[in-house]
């Protein structure tokens, strides 16, 4: 990373911001990709956190940008984890609270900067199975579609969530005598740290569980399928297979078989990973790891709305950056 300079003038940074559901990534460069300031900080996403906290951290942004660079940067793009497509400008304008006047800053889907971080802005679709799970993508006409994300309640099928629920169904009806015996009813338990199953109940219902909490399970079912739990390994399969129509719902609607894929589940769990790859093998759709990080997808997203032509130089100085912090 490039020490920061004072001297910086506006129009010479970019900024882009991947805003997670409980962190925030904010990643600067200049106008030839080479990286200057990079940082965590709170959440962007409203729902979760609410306007006055977003706003809070909005202003924390600003603040930081003109401490370290001296200015805040002509052009920024953030993927927010509430958004499910562009914001308009009263949204931007309402969260961001004015601490962005004179800049132009948008906002989009985190999911979107995860797909820009794969198809650089061409065509082509990304599958996302972290704690929750959907694809979008970009078709040849440029149009950006999407594919499930309707959250824990209306869907969310091979995500983390639907991992971990999956997992404390089964454990339970193991526990009640409706299906075969599994390690997944001692899991349960140990889990939760509950002696008895009958506080399983206050556990999930008093005060209701966070969505985080049950896909945290997830590590559970993954764990009980390695030791060669029958009845986790089938959830890994569903879960899969759940993954693969949502995977070719997205690359039939944007005509291509340009997959990348992202998200916790399918870049740590090579089970659930490699059963959608083999099930969209037929389909002549080839399952790869995006190229840049979602932070670095939001900074594409920048040089896209500047329209600063994408040099080979600017991904290249991106592409070692993102080596560098790898290899911290």
């Amino acid at each position: 990373m490039k020490p920061p300079s004072l001297s910086y003038q506006p129009d010479d940074l970019l900024c882009g911001i991947d805003g997670g559901g409980t962190t925030s990534k904010v990643v600067v460069c200049t106008r030839d990709g080479v990286v200057v300031q990079a940082w965590h900080t709170g959440t962007i996403n409203h729902y979760g956190a609410g306007t006055d906290t977003v706003r809070a951290n909005f202003h924390a942004i600003a603040g930081r940008l003109v401490e370290t660079c001296g200015c805040l940067p002509q052009h920024i793009f953030a993927g927010n984890s509430a958004l499910s497509n562009r914001a308009s400008r009263e949204m931007v304008d309402e969260l961001t609270d004015g601490a962005f006047r004179g800049v132009h800053i948008h906002f989009h889907a985190d999911v979107y900067v995860a797909l820009l971080g794969f198809t650089g802005g061409k065509p082509g679709a990304v599958l996302i199975s972290g704690t929750g799970s959907m694809a979008c993508g970009i078709d040849p006409a440029g149009n950006y579609h999407t594919a499930g994300g309707w959250g824990q309640v209306l869907g969310d099928e091979g995500s983390a969530y639907y991992i971990g629920l999956e997992g404390m169904k089964a454990a339970l009806h193991a526990y009640d005598g409706l299906a075969d015996a599994t390690r997944l009813t001692e899991q349960l338990k140990r889990f939760f740290h509950v002696a008895d199953m009958s506080d399983i109940i206050a556990k999930v219902y008093h005060p209701p569980l966070e969505k985080r909490a049950i896909a945290a399970f997830a590590t559970a079912v993954d764990e009980a399928a390695r030791d060669g739990d029958r009845t986790a390994k089938q959830i890994l399969e569903r879960a899969g297979a759940w993954l693969y129509l949502l995977a070719l719902a997205i690359c039939r609607r944007c005509q291509t078989t340009h997959l990348g894929y992202t998200g916790g589940v399918l870049i740590h769990n090579s089970v659930i990973r490699d059963e959608v790859r083999h099930r969209l093998q037929p389909h002549g759709i080839a399952l790869q790891q995006p190229r840049f990080n979602p932070e670095l997808g939001a900074l594409i997203a920048a040089f896209l709305e500047a329209g600063i032509p994408l040099t080979d130089t600017i991904l290249n100085n991106l592409l070692t950056y993102q080596r560098e912090q790898q290899h911290e």
